[in-house]
C-alpha cells in the first residue's frame, strides 16, 4: 500500500464525480443503439411485409445474445477491467447499427427479398445484443471500486436513472425520426439506425478518454473494503475467470436475485418490445396520429417514471430497511403486476389515464430493476466479483426478456395484445413472491467465497 497516496477529500471527490458522470452518460448512450428497433417496428413490418411473429425474431435475437453476453462479459470485466470491455461494447454496437442501416437502405434499392432482410437483421441485431451486454456489468464493477457501501442505495438509484433517461431519449429520438422527420419533413425513416450510431460513437470516445478502472490506477488508495472475504482477496493477484464463475454459481442469494430478475424482465421487455406497436394500433383505430405531446409522452413516460422509481427505491432501502433490498423489490413487483394486468383494459381514448397507468408500470419496473441488477449484485457479489454477479443476474433476466420477442409475437398474432400484458403482469407477481426468500438479506450478509 506504500505506493498509494492518501485519499484527500478533494482528490477523491474529483475522481468520483468524474467516474460517476462518465458512467452515467455512457450507459445513457448505450440505449440509443438498442431501443431504436422497437420504435421502427411499424415501418419495418409495412416495408417488408412482416407480421409480429417475424419481427419478434429480431427482438429475440438481441435479447438472447445479450443474455449470452452478460454471462461472458461480466466475467471478462472482472478480469480485464471496465475501460477495455465497455469501450469494445460501444465499438461493436455502433458497427452493428451501421450495418443494419446499410441493409435496410440497400434493400430499398436492390430489391432484396423480405426473407433475406429478415435473416440478415436477425444475425446483426443478435450481434448487437452481445456488444450491448458489454455495458452494464463493467459499469457496476467500476462503481463498486470507486464508491463505498455506505449510501449505496441512493447512489445506485441515481446511477440507475441513466438507462431510464437513455431509454426515454432513445424512444423520443427514434419516434421523432420515424414519425416527424420521415412523415413531415420528407426524410428517410431508415436513419433511425444511423443517427444513434453517430451519437453513441462520440460518447464512446469520451468514455475511453475519461474512465479509470480503480482508484489505484490514478495513485489513490482503494476505497474501504466491505468484509473479511474482500480483505483476504486483496492479497491475491487475480482470480481466474473459472474461479469467478464458480464463486458466482455457488452463491444462493444470487440465484434468487437472478430468478426474480428473470421474471421482472419478462414484464419489462414485454412493454419495451410491444408497447410502441400496441399504442400505434390503438391510435390508428381511434384515428389519432401525429407528434403531439400526449402521443410522445405515452411512449416516453415508461422509462421517465422509472427514473423516479429507481431513486426512491434505492433511498427506501437505506432509509427504512437498513440496506435490505428484498422488501422494496417485493412491494413494487406486486404493484407492477396489478398495473400491467389492467393496462390493456383501460379506456385508451383517455390519454391522461393511459399516461398515468404506463407511468405506474415504469415506476414499479425500474425501482426493483436497479435494486436487483445494481445494488444486489454489489451486495452479494462484493467488490472482486461485482461484474460477474451483475452479468449472471442480467443474463438470467435477458433469457426471460427473450421470451417476449418471438414468443410474444406468436401470442399477438393468435390472440392479440391483451393476453400478453396479463402474462407480463403475472410474471411480476411471481417475482414478488420469489424475492421474499431473501427478505432479511442485506449488504453485510456473508456470501460463499
Amino acid at each position: 500500500m506504500g505506493d498509494f497516496k492518501n485519499n484527500s477529500a478533494k482528490d477523491l471527490r474529483h475522481w468520483q464525480v468524474r467516474i460517476f458522470s462518465t458512467v452515467w452518460i455512457t450507459y445513457f448512450a448505450y440505449y440509443l443503439c438498442r431501443y431504436n428497433m422497437p420504435i421502427a417496428k411499424t415501418r419495418m413490418c409495412e416495408t417488408f411485409s412482416w407480421d409480429a411473429t417475424q419481427f419478434g425474431q429480431i427482438l429475440s435475437a438481441l435479447l438472447l445474445m445479450y443474455a449470452v453476453g452478460q454471462f461472458v462479459n461480466g466475467q471478462l470485466a472482472d478480469r480485464f477491467g471496465t475501460r477495455m470491455i465497455a469501450s469494445l461494447g460501444v465499438l461493436g454496437s455502433v458497427i452493428m447499427n451501421l450495418l443494419v442501416f446499410a441493409v435496410v437502405m440497400v434493400s430499398a434499392d436492390d430489391g432484396l427479398s423480405s426473407k433475406m432482410v429478415l435473416r440478415l437483421l436477425i444475425v446483426l441485431w443478435g450481434a448487437n445484443g452481445f456488444f450491448q451486454a458489454m455495458g452494464w456489468s463493467p459499469m457496476v464493477r467500476v462503481m463498486t471500486h470507486w464508491f463505498p457501501v455506505a449510501g449505496r442505495g441512493m447512489l445506485m438509484g441515481f446511477m440507475g436513472t441513466c438507462y431510464q433517461f437513455g431509454a426515454a431519449f432513445s424512444w423520443f429520438l427514434s419516434f421523432f425520426i420515424v414519425k416527424y422527420y420521415a412523415q413531415k419533413l420528407g426524410g428517410n425513416w431508415r436513419v433511425v439506425f444511423l443517427v444513434p450510431s453517430v451519437l453513441f460513437a462520440i460518447v464512446g470516445v469520451i468514455f475511453y478518454l475519461l474512465i479509470r478502472n480503480t482508484p489505484e490506477d490514478v495513485g489513490l488508495a482503494p476505497i474501504g473494503l466491505e468484509d473479511k472475504s474482500e480483505e483476504s482477496f486483496t492479497g491475491k493477484t487475480h482470480r481466474t475467470i473459472w474461479q469467478n464463475i464458480l464463486r458466482t454459481l455457488k452463491n444462493p442469494y444470487l440465484w434468487v436475485v437472478a430468478g426474480t430478475f428473470f421474471l421482472l424482465d419478462v414484464n419489462r421487455y414485454g412493454f419495451v418490445n410491444w408497447l410502441p406497436a400496441f399504442l400505434d394500433e390503438k391510435e390508428l383505430s381511434m384515428g389519432i396520429g401525429g407528434f403531439g405531446f400526449k402521443i410522445v409522452m405515452k411512449r416516453c413516460i415508461h422509462p421517465l417514471a422509472g427514473a423516479a422509481g429507481a431513486i426512491i427505491a434505492g433511498w427506501a432501502t437505506d432509509r427504512f430497511f437498513k440496506g435490505r433490498r428484498a422488501p422494496v423489490i417485493a412491494i413494487l413487483l406486486g404493484l407492477l403486476g396489478l398495473s400491467s394486468i389492467i393496462f390493456p383494459y383501460i379506456d385508451h381514448s383517455n390519454a391522461s389515464l393511459v399516461i398515468f397507468t404506463i407511468a405506474m408500470v415504469g415506476f414499479c419496473t425500474y425501482g426493483p430493476h436497479i435494486l436487483l441488477v445494481g445494488h444486489a449484485a454489489q451486495d452479494f457479489g462484493k467488490k472482486s466479483g461485482a461484474a460477474g454477479a451483475a452479468g449472471f443476474i442480467d443474463g438470467m433476466g435477458y433469457i426471460g426478456a427473450a421470451l417476449t420477442g418471438w414468443g410474444a409475437g406468436v401470442i399477438i398474432d393468435q390472440y392479440g395484445y391483451e393476453v400478453n400484458f396479463v402474462i407480463f403482469g403475472l410474471a411480476a407477481i411471481l417475482g414478488a413472491l420469489l424475492v421474499c426468500l431473501i427478505w432479511k438479506a442485506g449488504p453485510q450478509t456473508r456470501t460463499v467465497d
